[in-house]
């Protein structure tokens, strides 16, 4: 079997280019877009198929480690690519297990090997093949899950835009629904910013807040005791109708916190 596995090896690397040029050009076929980087893809697909190759004749030990390397260098180059995507990669695996395949298949009938052999050759094949699609996916789905944290952050950044209008006064307009996510963010992020800042006054508008229940009240009367603690003080704006009614229902009140109708009044009481 070792002597089979060595001319194997050397009849798929010897076919290299060619099988990468088959790959090529039936993933441009499928997705043109690929064609602008066909000058990266080639010659990292000749090195995959050598790769295959390669690995037939390694042991379990020195074959994951060798894949393992291959994945965190190869996925990681094109998780960064913008146009190409893990499932657009994934669509050779197939092109690679045939054409691969029938290079094995064909050196195995001339070499005269039995099923027995050749079930053992291409289920060996298989768990490389397995091996090469999982440790180049991690790179993609950790580039993923970086992007991801990136646009929730950007998001949550958003929910929370804190708007500086003098160096110790700025405004939060709180607009949508505060659900339990955006209220944590809240609560960490205002206090973070008013520390940073060196406020004196977070003027907090709520006209465009869309609801205000118990809940929402709560975490406003926090937001409120949070700040003071750390030196910043708040003013309310945008106290519409609804929003004192639900107030009012509640049993709650600002006591202490200076509120207004409009933004324009709150502004003209801290300058």
């Amino acid at each position: 079997m070792r002597n089979l596995l060595i001319r194997l090896s050397e009849k798929v690397i010897g076919n290299a280019e060619q099988l990468a040029g088959l790959i090529t050009r039936a993933q441009n076929e499928r997705y043109p877009i690929m064609r602008k980087l066909e000058g990266e893809l080639y010659p990292a697909r000749v090195e995959l198929v050598k790769l295959y190759a390669s690995a037939m004749m390694m042991d379990e030990e020195e074959r994951s480690e060798r894949l393992k390397r291959w994945g965190e260098e190869v996925g990681t180059a094109f998780a960064k690519k913008e146009i190409i995507s893990l499932d657009m990669m994934l669509r050779e695996v197939p092109e690679y297990r045939e054409y691969i395949g029938t290079v094995m298949k064909h050196e195995g009938l001339n070499q005269g090997i039995s099923a027995e052999e050749m079930y053992d050759l291409t289920t060996d094949f298989d768990r490389i093949v397995n091996d090469i699609v999982y440790y180049f996916s991690l790179p993609f789905v950790q580039y993923e899950k970086e992007m991801l944290l990136k646009s929730q952050e950007a998001v949550e950044a958003l929910s929370v835009p804190i708007s500086s209008i003098s160096d110790t006064t700025a405004i939060l307009p709180l607009i949508g629904v505060l659900d339990f996510n955006r209220s944590t963010v809240l609560q960490e992020r205002v206090l973070m910013e008013a520390v940073r800042m060196r406020l004196e006054y977070l003027i907090i508008d709520l006209s465009g807040l869309q609801t205000t229940d118990t809940y929402v009240a709560q975490q406003l009367f926090t937001l409120f005791d949070s700040l003071t603690l750390v030196g910043t003080t708040p003013v309310v704006s945008g106290i519409t109708p609804v929003i004192a009614q639900t107030l009012v229902g509640l049993g709650l009140d600002f006591g202490a916190i200076r509120s207004f109708g409009n933004l324009k009044t709150a502004i003209e009481h801290v300058s």
